[in-house]
This record gives structure tokens, sequence and C-alpha cells, in this order.
């Protein structure tokens, strides 16, 4: 029969204790980092913040084919197809073609999810960091945070025009929620 002493007890009970600290202050902020990047990701994809439910973004302008911006794509030099809406007149009307077509259409940006540029640099730059086991999720871009909260910009360095909220970055039940579950696994493995 097998005995366990109090001294071997508190031992094992030290080497735990040892070992969740560690787990807490350096693993569980990565993990927490790298599944926040990954949800906050997903925004993206679902053209919306999941908070408990997806709360879908309104649609960019460039997908409304009644917009002057439907299929905006700076120095695009795409030929405007003849319904596009910068071609109308004021009674709604087509105009005849101009000899230049008007630029900055691109028919792939009539397509493109909303936020999702033709690089996807906003989605590629949050980054996560760690300090005294806290996770700070981040943007290095200078538009991240006017299309996360929204609010007003300059188009063009003069008209000013404001940008309705598109958040990808926040506080999020589901996100929670998926955190605790695989911390509380760890830990229990650790307990084991």
């Amino acid at each position: 029969m097998a005995t366990l002493t109090v001294t071997q007890f508190t031992h094992h009970i030290r080497q735990q204790s040892a070992a969740i600290k560690n787990y807490i202050n350096n693993k569980a902020p990565r993990i927490a980092g790298i599944e926040a990047v990954n949800h906050f990701k997903k925004s993206f994809m679902d053209e919306g913040f999941t908070d408990m439910n997806l709360i879908k973004w309104k649609p960019a302008k460039r997908l409304n084919p009644n917009s002057p911006w439907y299929g905006f794509l700076a120095n695009a030099r795409t030929r405007t197809p003849d319904n596009h809406p910068k071609r109308r007149d004021a009674q709604g009307k087509y105009k005849p073609r101009k000899p230049k077509p008007i630029t900055n259409y691109s028919p792939a940006a009539t397509k493109r999810r909303t936020l999702s540029g033709a690089t996807g640099d906003l989605k590629e730059s949050l980054q996560y960091t760690t300090a005294k086991a806290q996770v700070t999720i981040s943007s290095n871009l200078p538009y991240a945070k006017v299309h996360n909260e929204g609010g007003k910009i300059k188009v063009f360095g003069n008209k000013s025009v404001t940008v309705p909220r598109r958040q990808f970055i926040g506080d999020s039940l589901k996100l929670r929620a998926k955190i605790k579950f695989i911390i509380n696994n760890d830990i229990k493995k650790l307990l084991s």
C-alpha cells in the first residue's frame, strides 16, 4: 500500500502552484492574445463584430450599384460600365460617354468584402502584446481607430465625411467564454 506523507503532499501542492503561476503569467496571456487576434480577424470574413452574436457592419458604398462610389478603387484605370451611377444626369438618364473614361473604377472592388481593401492590410495589422499577465490587441494603421469606432475623416484631403462604426476589436462575450474554456482545461491538466 502506497502512503503519502504530509511533506510529500505539501511539496506536490507547491509544484502545482508554481506551475499554475507560471502558466497564468506566461502562457495564458499568449493563448488569450492568439485567440483574440484570430477572433477579431474573423470579423473581416463575417463583415461584422461578434460579441455574443454577430453584429453586421453597414456595407461599403462601393458595393452599392446606386452609389456614385460604386466600384471605387483609387487610381484604377478600368472603363466604367454603361450603367454606372456616375454616368447619370440630374434626371437619372445616362449621359453619353466622354472621350476619356471615368477612372477609379474596379469591377473587383464591387465584390470585395467591407473593410477588406485590395491588400487586406487592416486585417493583417492586428497584433497582440503582453505585459504583466495582460493582453492588448491593436493595429498600427492610422485609419484603424476611425473604422473601429466611427467618426469624421477627410476624403482626398478636403471633403469631410462620417465613417460609420464598423467595430472589429472590442470586448466580446463569445471570445471571453472561449478563452476561459481553454484556460480552465489547461489548469485542470496542471492539477491532475
